[in-house]
């Protein structure tokens, strides 16, 4: 019963799906916005903006979220709370939608909150420790965001207005700016709050596939979309924090063997290179690069989730290898996603990520930002490289081999996926003309891109062929710069710590002391008190009274 909910809620999904395609194909923008209530001079709304970016954006999300449903049938059919589990995706999903067609920080804000809550139900989904500290890291981590939208909210209120549609907000102070740039941070996990992105893995792999693909990871860069007009003070920085993020996430899925965590790694790397496309002003190349990217790791993740399916929940790499012949189908999507990650021509990203790189080759920006976003792509190619061939074509290390097979809704979503994967960014840059920028460049330039992925491709196979256990270890890189730790114990454990406390002093000390059980305490003793010295002071007067009766009796005797 529950199977036959997640294949009604995927064809609902399927049918937004084809619904936002037709409206994304007819072109233009229209804005329907509804006056809620005006004072003085502000003005509240709710406006519904529905224009190519949030069509194609929201076609994404459906799309994915779809698959995701038909891939939750094989992958969680037994599960006991599966409908449970399927309405906290469909609210995942219409809170990524009010974020997408509502152009106002009111907006923004729903969105954003009904992100970081349903997110946070998703990855404590099974119930354990680990998916209750990795849930903790994600809200607390995602909560920074949230204080600094409400400041640019407060910050808003002197324009009268908060839609991010109007010129006015060209007026909003650099800090407003600020703001709007760490939020995003927060939710893309940039540098330095990249570390609950690897450790929300601890969620089922469905929702890993929907996550960190085209949703929660990616709000923070769709936001930064619709604000880029008034970025060019903080672009600067914002290009630092993306190199950042660009270079450790690239080096760490070189040194991860947790097969979900590379991938959530490569995920950070993309994230990465998105906010570098904006930072330098090209917001539609990001946009090209988030959809491109979402097809092929919601793939990717769905791959990874009927490896670990089959092999009883191992997600280490030294314990696979062999499941080319096993799981050919599995493995067929999975390398075709990864040809698509790593840009090889014609496929997948190629047509977005060559049009970045192209815009960081043309000269404008200096030699660092080349060198940072070279030497990355070069290490997406080597964790592919060495992904693909740990995983499919190397020796069998799996004590369960025999447990591996493609199951058929598993199957029948990645398939459905991979067509999305391989052609999605020629049937995006066909489609979309803002996809189709021109960069001129000279023949030498032209041709370091293809002869780069193909040294790096070659050096990648040469290294991976000969020993399975290349990497060096780096207590450093693999650990996210030291991040994971510096943001799980001395700030999650630090901030959990004076909670505890403020509840235990505030909460339950002085506070009920002041009212709750105090103030009921207190005017409970007040009224005995009161009730005490009243019935004293009625036999007070009766028994003066008696006696002043006896005295006036014996007086007249």
């Amino acid at each position: 019963m529950l199977r036959n909910e997640a294949v009604v809620c995927g064809v609902s999904l399927l049918l937004i799906n084809l619904t936002l395609s037709l409206g994304g194909l007819a072109g233009g923008s229209v804005m329907v916005e509804w006056e809620v209530f005006s004072s003085g001079s502000a003005f509240y709304s709710l406006p519904l903006l529905f224009d190519w970016v949030s069509f194609s954006f929201s076609w994404a999300v459906s799309y994915i979220a779809s698959m995701v449903m038909f891939f939750s049938v094989g992958y969680m059919g037994n599960e006991r709370y599966l409908g449970r589990f399927i309405w906290i995706v469909f609210f995942f999903v219409f809170s990524m939608n009010c974020l997408i067609f509502i152009p106002s920080i009111w907006g923004i804000m729903l969105g954003w909150d009904g992100l970081g809550v349903t997110s946070f139900a998703l990855v404590v989904y099974y119930q354990n420790k680990k998916s209750l500290a990795a849930g903790m890291l994600t809200a607390l981590m995602n909560r920074v965001g949230d204080v600094l939208i409400i400041g640019v909210i407060c910050m808003s209120s002197g324009q009268g207005q908060w839609s991010l549609c109007y010129p006015e907000l060209a007026g909003l102070p650099f800090a407003a700016s600020v703001c709007v740039v760490v939020a995003a941070m927060t939710k893309s996990a940039q540098f330095p709050f990249c570390s609950w992105l690897p450790a929300a893995m601890a969620a089922p792999t469905p929702v890993s596939a929907l996550v960190h693909s085209s949703t929660l990871v990616t709000a923070g860069v769709y936001l930064l979309i619709r604000y880029s007009p008034h970025l060019s003070e903080v672009r600067s920085g914002l290009m630092f924090v993306a190199s950042c993020t660009l270079i450790l996430a690239a080096i760490g899925a070189n040194l991860e063997n947790d097969l979900k965590k590379i991938i959530a790694l490569s995920t950070l790397s993309q994230l990465g290179m998105m906010m570098l496309a904006i930072a330098i002003g090209e917001s539609s190349l990001a946009l090209f690069h988030l959809l491109s990217h979402a097809l092929f790791k919601a793939l990717l993740f769905m791959c990874a989730g009927a490896m670990i399916h089959g092999g009883g929940d191992t997600q280490d790499i030294r314990l696979m290898g062999g499941l080319w012949s096993s799981m050919p189908t599995t493995m067929a999507c999975f390398n075709a996603a990864n040809l698509a990650l790593c840009g090889m021509p014609f496929v997948g990203a190629f047509y977005s990520k060559d049009l970045i790189l192209e815009k960081f080759l043309s000269g404008e920006l200096g030699m660092w930002p080349v060198l940072v976003i070279l030497i990355a792509t070069s290490l997406t190619i080597f964790y592919s490289t060495r992904l693909s061939f740990l995983v499919g074509w190397g020796p069998s290390n799996s004590v369960s081999a025999t447990a591996y097979s493609d199951e058929g809704w598993q199957a029948g979503a990645m398939l459905g996926l991979l067509g999305g994967a391989l052609l999605g960014g020629a049937f995006l840059q066909k489609v979309f003309i803002e996809f189709n920028s021109f960069i001129l460049l000279c023949h030498t330039g032209k041709m370091i891109i293809p002869l780069g992925l193909f040294f790096s491709l070659i050096m990648a196979l040469i290294l991976n062929s000969g020993d399975q256990q290349l990497h060096m270890k780096s207590h450093f890189f693999s650990s996210l710069w030291f991040l994971s730790f510096i943001s799980s114990t001395p700030i999650s454990g630090r901030t959990l710590s004076v909670s505890r406390s403020s509840h235990s002093y505030l909460d339950q000390g002085w506070m009920e002391v002041g009212s709750g059980q105090g103030l009921h305490q207190s005017l409970f003793s007040a009224g005995r008190a009161h009730h005490k010295w009243q019935s004293m002071k009625i036999t007070f007067l009766i028994g003066g009274g008696m006696v002043a009766g006896c005295l006036s009796a014996v007086v007249a005797l």
